[in-house]
C-alpha cells in the first residue's frame, strides 16, 4: 500500500496548498493552477473517509501531474471542449490509479494470496471499490492477460469480469 503520507509529501514538495472546504456534494476535490499557485481543494465532508480521501486527492495530484491551464468544467460547454475536459479528467484518474495501485504491486499481492478478492486489494491498497475497478479497467485496455506466476494469470478480456485463469 501506499502510505497517505506519499501524497501529502508531494503536495508539500510540490508547493501544493492542500485544503479542506465545504464544496458542493457533488465535488469531492478539485484542483485549480493560475501559474503562480497550485491549489487542491478537497471536500470537508469526506475528512473522516480514508479511502475516499486518498483516491480524490490522488485524483487531484494527477491533474496537477498531467494538467497545463483551466479544465474546469462550465455549464455550457461546446462539445470539443467537453472532449477535452473528460481526456484530461482521464488522464488524471489515469495517473491516481498508476501511483496508489502500481501494476507490479498488484500483480506481486495477487501472487501471494490464495484466493484474491476485489474487496480484499481494496482493503489492502486502502482505495475504493470504484477506484480499483478503475484500475483493473485501465489494465484491460493495456493487456487483456497478465501473467502472475507459472500457474496463473490475470484475466481481464471480459472486463467487468475479473478472473484468474489457472493452467493446468
Amino acid at each position: 500500500m501506499i502510505p497517505t503520507d506519499k501524497l501529502e509529501f508531494i503536495c508539500r514538495k510540490c508547493h501544493i496548498i492542500k485544503e479542506f472546504a465545504p464544496l458542493p456534494e457533488s465535488i469531492l476535490g478539485y484542483y485549480y493552477c493560475d501559474g503562480n499557485y497550485y491549489v487542491i481543494l478537497i471536500n470537508e465532508s469526506i475528512r473522516d473517509d480514508e479511502k475516499l480521501y486518498r483516491c480524490v486527492l490522488a485524483e487531484e495530484i494527477g491533474h496537477y501531474r498531467t494538467t497545463i491551464g483551466d479544465i474546469t468544467p462550465r455549464k455550457y460547454m461546446c462539445y470539443r471542449d467537453r472532449l477535452t475536459v473528460d481526456k484530461k479528467e482521464h488522464l488524471a484518474l489515469r495517473w491516481a490509479t498508476d501511483f496508489m495501485v502500481p501494476t507490479g504491486m498488484l500483480i506481486d499481492t495477487l501472487r501471494e494470496w490464495l484466493q484474491p478478492t476485489l474487496d480484499g486489494l481494496v482493503e489492502y491498497f486502502q482505495v475504493t471499490k470504484e477506484f480499483m475497478l478503475h484500475k483493473l479497467r485501465f489494465m484491460s485496455k493495456q493487456n487483456c492477460l497478465w501473467d502472475i506466476d507459472g500457474k496463473r494469470s490475470l484475466y481481464l478480456a471480459n472486463f467487468p469480469s475479473v478472473h484468474i485463469y489457472e493452467r493446468i
